[in-house]
Formats: structure tokens, C-alpha cells, sequence
């Protein structure tokens, strides 16, 4: 499980759900516009329910770890359609940079490396 920090606000979801939201961001924030996320979470009574995360070029998310869950959200769908929304504004090379779990070199370097000046 992860949060998804925005603001003050968390939500929690799945790993997947999560990295394929902040390569999203990330690449949403490099071309200057902006979507609407539906983020599935659950509510303080364990309720399932989507929370609606706007993301942008001035949007400032993060995500870092939350508590394992045995009812972590897992909708392949959303992921599969955040990567395609990712590839599409030009983003793919965030796909694999986003997930903390990538041995890649060039997703270690995006995590790690400051943005090269324009």
C-alpha cells in the first residue's frame, strides 16, 4: 500500500495505482496541462470509494509507503490507462521511474538525478 500525498491530504491505494499516478503527474507537470484522476481508496469505515485527485503542472504530489492492507486496491484497468495516458503527453520515461521497485538505470537516474536545465 501506498499514500498519495497531496497537500495535507493522503490517499491510500495500491503500489501499482500510486506509481502509475505520480508518472502521470510527472509527466503531465513536463507538458504543462492538466487531468482529472480517479484514485480507488476506501473510506474511514473501509468503504470503498474513488477519491478524485487533480493533477497538473502545479500540482505537488509524493508518494511514500502505507501500512500493508489485505484489501489493497488493485484495478489493472487504471493502471494500464494512467500508462497509456503517460505515453500519450509524451511521458514514458516516467512509467518505469515511478516505480520504486525498478532497477533500471535510467529510472534510478530520473529518481535520484535533478531535472536537467531547459
Amino acid at each position: 500500500m501506498k499514500y498519495i500525498v497531496y497537500g495535507e491530504n493522503k490517499v491510500m491505494t495500491g503500489d501499482a495505482i500510486a506509481e502509475a499516478v505520480l508518472a502521470y503527474a510527472a509527466a503531465l507537470g513536463e507538458n504543462g496541462t492538466t487531468d482529472i484522476v480517479e484514485v480507488p481508496t476506501s473510506d474511514e469505515s473501509g468503504v470503498g470509494v474513488a477519491a478524485e485527485v487533480l493533477l497538473g503542472p502545479a500540482s505537488q504530489i509524493m508518494v511514500e509507503p502505507a501500512p500493508d492492507d489485505e484489501l489493497e486496491p488493485e484495478d489493472e484497468d487504471l493502471v494500464n490507462e494512467l500508462r497509456r495516458r503517460t505515453a500519450e503527453v509524451g511521458g514514458g520515461r516516467f512509467i518505469d521511474a515511478a516505480s520504486s521497485h525498478s532497477d533500471e538505470p535510467a529510472a534510478k537516474r530520473l529518481r535520484t538525478d535533478p531535472p536537467a536545465p531547459h
